[in-house]
């Protein structure tokens, strides 16, 4: 979810930045500590951090005329943890926001807090959760999916509604503002939810049957379920077919100028035009979404084996 640059100013920026820093600085020391305890897992970081840049920033039309996206985060934050898959979020709003005016650096904390905690922290719980109570590995990470990606767009509705409550010339109250939003962004984003859903579940099965031992030594299951296989994140790419019938891509606006910007400026709080303004650049923009489409994709297919290879011989395990 990405909040708008100058939707949040003043004293909340300034508080959801400092936030965010905080967040960013406890995640880089994970990150360290996690390199030094698995150098071979080093990779990954780089794999994940990928992954939530480019889902994240891949628009879905749906259902409303409105685009929205995935989140991406709750999948790092189930293999990664969720400190690291925060400041992984971090880094990639950082550069999302640079090159792509996704999002702002003056909201560049309050989307950490949506994004990282609501997508990495909140999927990895609703994971861990799932696994203590009994549930598969599949099922679990597909709570955790869908958990991860309902909390990001539910703490973006807390932000949104506190700022804009508290703005010039707020039209609603706080639980006005909130209904407003939830009501928007339902129609838009709960297929998606349940997308992501279904790809992190199938994810997690899927590389716990080719690579168990990397789950393991992740700490992400501590038993060896018996599992199927399945394409998972092929899924990704089929979502936009399966949710939404095809119209032209000029009818859909995304969730931030359909919903935020437009009850922002209603408000008195009307958002300004980002530091970059790539999206204004024609062409450009575009080039800079297949160049960033082609770095992400030769990340993790380079490091697709330290996932997806050839099953380890020998791991054999039951189902709980």
């Amino acid at each position: 979810m990405h909040i708008t640059e100058g939707i949040i100013t003043g004293v909340p920026a300034a508080a959801y930045t400092a936030a965010g820093l905080g967040l960013m600085a406890v995640g880089a020391g994970r990150m360290t500590r996690f390199v030094e305890g698995h150098p071979e897992h080093k990779p990954l970081l780089s794999m994940g951090g990928a992954f939530i840049f480019f889902v994240s920033l891949v628009p879905i039309p749906a259902f409303t005329g409105t685009c929205s996206h995935p989140c991406g985060s709750p999948l790092a934050g189930i293999l990664l943890g969720p400190w690291i898959g925060i400041a992984l979020t971090g880094l990639s709003l950082l550069l999302q926001a640079a090159f792509f005016a996704h999002g702002g650096f003056s909201t560049w904390g309050a989307n950490i807090v949506t994004l990282g905690v609501g997508g990495a922290f909140f999927g990895w719980l609703a994971y861990r959760i799932g696994r203590s109570l009994g549930l598969s590995i599949r099922a679990a990470a597909a709570a955790g999916g869908l958990v991860g990606d309902v909390a990001t767009y539910a703490i973006a509705g807390l932000s949104l509604s506190t700022v804009l409550s508290n703005s010039p010339n707020p039209q609603y109250s706080w639980s006005g503002y909130l209904t407003a939003i939830y009501t928007a962004y339902l129609p838009t984003q709960g297929p998606i939810a349940i997308g992501e859903m279904v790809v992190t579940g199938l994810a997690i099965h899927y590389i716990h049957q080719r690579r168990p031992e990397v789950l393991e030594s992740l700490g992400v299951i501590r038993a060896r379920p018996k599992i199927a296989g399945a394409a998972a994140l092929l899924l990704l790419a089929a979502l936009p077919l399966a949710l939404v019938p095809l119209k032209a891509h000029a009818a859909f606006l995304g969730m931030d100028e359909a919903v935020n910007e437009k009850l922002a400026e209603n408000a008195g709080a009307a958002p300004r035009v980002p530091y970059l303004d790539t999206e204004s650049w024609g062409d450009l923009w575009n080039f800079l979404l297949l160049g960033a489409g082609a770095a992400c994709g030769f990340i993790i297919g380079r490091r697709w084996h330290l996932l997806f290879g050839e099953k380890s011989p020998g791991k054999k395990s039951a189902d709980p």
